[in-house]
């Protein structure tokens, strides 16, 4: 009997630190479940900042180029006739005032076709001008968009590794927490042991010792393996105790209660 009642008050000590690991266990997973849904709101966060500040960047794009367009639709090719067609109309316009009419048509024919292909020429060059205007505006834009992915990418990549290390040391944390936690309790069920042991050998001191002393006190002392010492020190315990000035209802004394009459007598109003 004495050794079934050894290993059921082990039990109930093996039972008591499971408890409080598990306690501990469940505490630090709630921890980090916490730790992750404030980072994972962090990310989001970060994402949709950085997916406005992109959607801005692109915004202001377009509406530069729509300004570039509009300025190059409202550009007209400036054009200057070359000497060579201001020497054919002026010889156009000497031929008529001799009243060389044939010549003067032909010479007019020669200058249409010249200032033709001079107004094509300077309309292709004028398209030529506004296609590399635009591609330079184009490429810097996307100079512009490529800097700021890369600038997002890169801060990105340091939260994570922010998140990581922070991660890690919670984890290193509660992995230290839990070893301190499990050297703690093996010290006190060693000391819980050799209590239980010291009670059950001395049943009779055990006895006097939860006289003398509250239970509960002596219960919490036995699961860390520290006694009260023997004999208690102090007073004696006498349990819960009503105040000296507490007076009973209904005239109760001394644990009876008088007749009706001594009842009445005692409440009767004088």
């Amino acid at each position: 009997l004495k050794r079934q009642e050894e290993l059921r008050q082990k039990r109930l000590v093996e039972q008591a630190q499971l408890h409080e690991m598990n306690e501990v266990e469940q505490a630090q997973k709630q921890q980090f479940l916490e730790f992750s849904a404030a980072w994972d709101r962090y990310m989001a966060d970060y994402e949709s900042t950085a997916y406005m500040s992109l959607e801005r960047l692109k915004e202001q794009h377009a509406q530069d180029f729509a300004e570039f367009q509009d300025r190059a639709a409202k550009t007209s090719p400036i054009f200057k006739g070359s000497r060579g067609l201001l020497a054919l109309r002026a010889k156009q316009e000497a031929l008529a005032k001799l009243h060389r009419y044939a010549e003067a048509t032909q010479v007019k024919k020669e200058a249409d076709d010249m200032e033709k292909w001079e107004m094509a020429k300077a309309a292709s060059e004028r398209d030529g001008r506004l296609q590399r205007k635009e591609a330079k505006l184009r490429g810097s834009q996307q100079k512009a968009l490529s800097a700021l992915l890369k600038r997002i990418q890169r801060d990105r990549a340091e939260q994570i590794r922010h998140r990581q290390a922070d991660s890690q040391r919670l984890i290193q944390r509660n992995k230290n927490l839990k070893m301190d936690l499990g050297k703690k309790q093996h010290a006190e069920f060693q000391r819980a042991e050799l209590a239980i042991r010291s009670i059950l050998s001395q049943p009779h001191e055990a006895q006097k010792l939860l006289d003398d002393n509250d239970p509960s006190y002596v219960a919490r002392c036995a699961a860390t393996g520290e006694l009260p010492t023997w004999p208690a020190k102090g007073p004696k315990y006498q349990g819960s105790k009503l105040p000296k000035n507490y007076r009973p209802p209904g005239a109760v004394a001394g644990g009876r209660v008088p007749p009706r009459s001594a009842i009445d007598q005692a409440f009767t109003p004088r």
